[in-house]
């Protein structure tokens, strides 16, 4: 920060505090974190400037197309940050916008100078800070990938063995859900550390395709487990070990994989290479089992299978990555190719709200005299609003202490002891010392909101040129825009609905349930047909509410709720889950070949079983606290008939008749119809422990 500044003044640049703000928000644990995020800062800045400057060309005499436009692209950037890898590079490229043409829009004639002035800045500092890393605390990410794969291997391989345990009856689930917790935190890391990794390490480079292979079939293979265990509560009261005959050799060799992949990743040989395995079913005891257990144990086994793929690219992944073998002789199966675009509501809500906010910022400060902060407060309102209305379980008041305390301790350093400095030497120090305990004082990752705002109001607020001026009125004025600011923002807040969590929740699991009709109902006939905007749409919805869902779980206050109702809350969550898993996997079922003859005989049952369920789906939109008692019973006995129909059309069929592929698709569409049936009547079950009177009370947030 010191040197950035001191180069910035030497070489007699305008605001320098621009290449201080590269320094503060750059600076990350490892080298290879830093690079990154200095790099997507260099091109977001360089973006943002090559809008401003074209919008300038275009728009620069009719200001109000001008802020139009800038509002737009603002919120278009605000809409790729809340769903993109790259999100530092969104969100700079729309603040830098707003900042550069704010100035701009008062004097397009400096405009190119102005957005060149911010490019040569955020370079400096970018510059400066990766030359400091470089050379005096050279920190590689290598050492932090190593250990966070190791563990996470270790995890994968005592969550597999704890799945196992309790599929035989004998497990415990509190221990698959503590594992499984640590699993997906370690992949996220996994993924986050493999990105910086492949900048700062230049083995991690060479070998970048085995690392993303490796990557990815670890996250794959987290997500097989839990369909797997999904399916359990169908599968424990059948004689596992009778029907799959291999399970034990499965087992053996699955868990030296997970060992052989730990040694070579810790540069150490496997004790054995990676063997062929099989893992087929008893067909003498299947044929024993009623339609439903032997859908269910068709699944099971597609599911291990799965799980066997996974593993073994990750243990050749790893020998290519110890430099065991020369390549991975494996990767992970392709995915589905996407369906058309669909849009995501909660970024649609955040990029209108963040227009919203601007909107009303532009027209405070244009009809409003002497508005506090003038066009500053614009600028203060985009990148602080968009980092809030992309993280709405986040309240406003969460900034009060932070901004409070950061522009205290600026101002103090400003007004009393910047006019003792005559020099550069006494400034640096300054600086220095005031960034130090600043980053000291917030060193925690769970404080890096503070700080950030610490970091911004300290360069803000001393706003260090070479025409130094000090004014307490400055100091001021940047105090009150904050109590502004947030008043808009907590405005902005209820738009469209109230920011509440509990309403929150009701909405999402409304449109969840809706999604889910609407899903059923396309689902007319047993034939695949290209996914329409609308269905992919929904199929989206599906996948990403749950996930939405937790992130909210976490907001709802136990006092004003109920502490029995929101400990039922990550159930409930985690019921919708799996019911999501069970939905996908009847979509998937209901495009796979089957035989015309026994689609033909069980039509009528199964248009029934979907009649009943979209009634419940439709309740459930409208009500999360449904809980028909008869539920149960009806979707038994349209199962119930189902699966007689099944048993009977089976028995009566000719040997010729129905391949053996076709056999175990309708076993696959079976198992989808009652596994869907299970998370439906799981959830509702969970939902009916919740007291939701309280939900829909009226109260002040």
């Amino acid at each position: 920060m010191t040197i950035a500044y001191g180069v910035g003044l030497q070489m007699g640049w305008d605001r320098p505090y621009w290449a201080g703000f590269a320094v503060a928000f750059i600076s990350l644990a490892t080298v290879g974190q830093s690079f990154n995020k200095g790099a997507l800062r260099m091109v977001g800045t360089v973006m943002g400037a090559f809008v401003v400057l074209t919008l300038v060309a275009l728009l620069g005499q009719q200001r109000w197309l001008f802020i139009f436009f800038m509002v737009l692209w603002f919120g278009l950037c605000t809409y790729m940050m809340a769903g993109s890898r790259h999100q530092y590079f969104w969100f700079v490229g729309g603040f830098v916008s707003l900042v550069i043409g704010v100035d701009a829009g008062l004097d397009p004639e400096n405009a190119f100078v102005t957005a060149m002035l911010r490019v040569q800045q955020t370079g400096l500092g970018i510059l400066v800070y990766s030359l400091v890393s470089l050379l005096l605390w050279p920190k590689s990410s290598r050492a932090d990938l190593d250990a966070t794969v190791l563990g996470q291997v270790g995890t994968q391989q005592k969550l597999f063995a704890a799945t196992l345990q309790l599929l035989l009856g004998e497990g415990d689930r509190a221990v698959v859900k503590s594992l499984h917790a640590v699993e997906i935190a370690g992949n996220t890391r996994l993924a986050t550390l493999l990105d910086a990794a492949t900048t700062d390490s230049e083995n991690v480079h060479v070998l970048e395709n085995e690392w993303r292979n490796f990557q990815r079939a670890s996250a794959d293979l987290a997500e097989t487990m839990q369909r797997w265990r999904e399916n359990f509560a169908e599968l424990q009261s059948l004689p596992v070990t009778q029907l799959l005959p291999g399970l034990d050799a499965y087992t053996r060799e699955l868990d030296r994989r997970f060992t052989g992949t730990i040694s070579m990743l810790d540069d150490k040989a496997a004790q054995q290479p990676c063997t062929d395995i099989t893992l087929d079913i008893d067909t003498t005891a299947l044929q024993a089992l009623p339609p439903f257990h032997r859908a269910a144990l068709l699944v099971a086994q597609r599911h291990m299978r799965h799980i066997e793929e996974l593993t073994r690219t990750l243990f050749n992944s790893s020998s290519a990555i110890g430099g065991f073998t020369d390549s991975s002789t494996s990767s992970v199966p392709a995915r589905e190719k996407p369906g058309p675009w669909a849009p995501d509501l909660e970024r649609l809500q955040a990029a209108g709200k963040i227009m919203v906010l601007l909107w009303l910022a532009f027209i405070a400060v244009i009809y409003i005299g002497d508005f506090p902060g003038g066009l500053g407060f614009v600028s203060m309102c985009g990148p602080i609003g968009m980092n809030l209305v992309t993280s709405p379980q986040m309240p406003v008041r969460r900034l009060f202490v932070p901004v409070a305390t950061g522009i205290a301790f600026a101002g103090v350093l400003y007004i009393f002891v910047m006019p003792q400095l005559s020099s550069f030497t006494g400034l640096g120090l300054m600086i220095f010392l005031a960034t130090f305990l600043i980053c000291y004082r917030y060193a925690s990752p769970q404080q890096g909101l503070s700080r950030s705002i610490g970091l911004a109001m300290f360069v803000v607020v001393i706003s260090v040129s070479n025409q130094q001026s000090y004014s307490f009125i400055s100091v001021a004025t940047t105090a009150l825009m904050f109590p502004l600011l947030f008043l808009l923002l907590a405005v902005v807040a209820y738009i469209p609905y109230s920011p509440r969590p509990e309403r929150v929740l009701l909405r999402l699991l409304a449109r969840y349930f809706r999604s889910a009709e609407f899903l059923l109902l396309a689902a007319k006939s047993e034939k695949q047909a290209p996914a329409s905007w609308r269905e992919t749409f929904h199929r989206h919805e599906l996948a990403t509410l749950p996930a939405k869902l937790n992130v909210w779980v976490a907001q709802v206050d136990p006092e004003v709720l109920g502490a029995e109702s929101v400990r039922q809350l990550p159930a409930l969550v985690e019921s919708l889950q799996a019911l999501t898993h069970r939905l996908q996997e009847l979509l998937e079922a209901r495009g796979l070949p089957q035989s015309p003859l026994l689609v033909t005989a069980l039509t009528a049952d199964m248009q029934a079983w979907r009649r009943q369920v979209i009634e419940d789906f439709q309740r459930l939109s409208a009500d999360p606290s449904y809980r028909e008692t008869r539920i149960h019973s009806r979707l038994d006995n349209q199962l119930a008939q189902l699966e007689k129909h099944i048993e009977t059309h089976l028995d009566g069929a000719d040997g010729d008749s129905m391949s053996v592929a076709e056999q175990e698709n309708i076993y696959r569409l079976l198992g989808a119809y009652r596994g869907t049936s299970l998370a439906l009547l799981d959830f509702a079950n969970v939902a009916g422990n919740v007291d939701w009177t309280p939900w829909h009370e009226e109260r002040f947030a």
